[in-house]
């Protein structure tokens, strides 16, 4: 290809035409201290996108390696999250904090909760583990709590109250989806599914929702 120069080319141009067809370099450096060559560097490289490489031969190898090997890594993945989920049915599936209260920390980790035919389940894919597993036996009622999340608009808390007197507490991304897919597992099983007297007190400033907002929430979840 003869090299031209054009003068209206913008550096966004520049890289278009470097992505997509690629682009020679080919420099000797020098690099000196008060008038004395320290380091000399002879460079010759080619720089293009991955796709432009491979389309003229270069990298095959490598790309199909690479994807050979997300291929198996994302098999692996999926191999974990079933063992967790441990061939339950998944009902629904949603992003959720949950609040760590074993440990040397205490604090908010982050998974993805899974209402299943028969529990509920949060587990992380990275590294896999299981952070929750609650059987809808379990279950006791529940209680709502509102309160900031990194100095945002105040959201809602879910504390699952199980029948041993324990609590988990999750902060899911849609509330009201947890509270219907949960109360038509726990309706099927004839078990009830109702607010219960407790709050958290994670920190100050927190406060319950009151009893008719409660109510309001499970009038819309149809539960």
């Amino acid at each position: 290809m003869k090299a031209t120069r054009e003068g209206r080319n913008t550096l966004v141009d520049l890289l278009d035409r470097v992505l997509d067809k690629g682009a020679v370099i080919d420099a000797d450096v020098i690099i000196t201290v008060a008038g004395v060559p320290l380091l000399g560097l002879k460079l010759r490289a080619m720089l293009a996108s991955v796709d432009t490489m491979i389309q003229y031969g270069m990298w095959v190898d490598w790309d199909k390696a690479i994807r050979a090997a997300a291929a198996q890594e994302a098999r692996q993945k999926q191999v974990q999250e079933d063992a967790l989920l441990q061939g339950e049915t998944v009902r629904y599936q949603c992003f959720s904090s949950y609040w760590q209260p074993e440990g040397i920390v205490k604090g908010w980790t982050y998974g993805t909760l899974s209402i299943t035919d028969t529990a509920i389940r949060l587990h992380r894919k990275e590294p896999a583990a299981t952070l929750l597993a609650c059987r809808f036996e379990d279950l006791r009622g529940y209680s709502l709590e509102s309160g900031p999340v990194s100095s945002a608009e105040p959201s809602a808390y879910l504390h699952l109250v199980l029948t041993d007197g324990s609590i988990s507490t999750l902060h899911p991304k849609d509330i009201r989806a947890v509270l219907s897919y949960v109360g038509f597992e726990m309706e099927k099983r004839m078990l009830p599914w109702q607010p219960v007297e407790y709050h958290a007190g994670l920190a100050a400033g927190y406060r319950k929702y009151i009893a008719g907002e409660t109510r309001a929430i499970k009038k819309r979840c149809d539960i």
